[in-house]
């Protein structure tokens, strides 16, 4: 029998950020999932809607992680600016805070975690609440890519 770890990983947001709408968010990851296709020269990216509702935005790369949701210029993208879109780091937490405040289910699977979100108390200091990813082990160790599995998202 296999035991499941889970973590929580402290996005630092506590106020979400109120100027995006879910298509903002939905184009981050979009946009994400296109420039790790152009990094790493692998195939196309798939975007398609299931039979429930859910979104799903499925890339082929090396597998998101849960230090990608620290927020830090990405070198390997500010040494391509010509190749991709994000350049700064920070747009995918945005993207998740903006899915959590428009109550907007999230799974993030990869060879390297199953993540989804919650808020939860900042360590040590109960009274306040910010934004945590639950970080589980992989579902799948030989998952290729990254794939984002968002619930219904309604017109803003």
């Amino acid at each position: 029998m296999r035991i499941t770890t889970t973590k929580k990983f402290d996005l630092n947001i506590e106020k979400v950020l109120e100027g995006w709408e879910s298509c903002h968010a939905l184009r981050e990851v979009i946009a994400n999932a296109l420039d790790e296709h152009v990094l790493t020269n692998t195939p196309e990216i798939k975007i398609f809607k299931d039979k429930e509702g859910r979104w799903h935005v499925r890339d082929y790369g090396r597998g998101l992680r849960y230090e990608h949701l620290t927020q830090k210029e990405d070198e390997e993208k500010l040494s391509n600016p010509e190749l991709v879109i994000g350049k700064f780091g920070v747009g995918l937490n945005d993207a998740l805070s903006t899915f959590y405040r428009k109550h907007i289910d999230v799974s993030i699977t990869s060879k390297y975690a199953t993540i989804r979100l919650t808020k939860s108390s900042k360590h040590g200091f109960e009274n306040i609440k910010t934004l945590h990813a639950i970080i589980d082990d992989p579902s799948d160790i030989d998952f290729v890519g990254t794939e984002f599995i968002l619930g219904s998202i309604e017109d803003d």
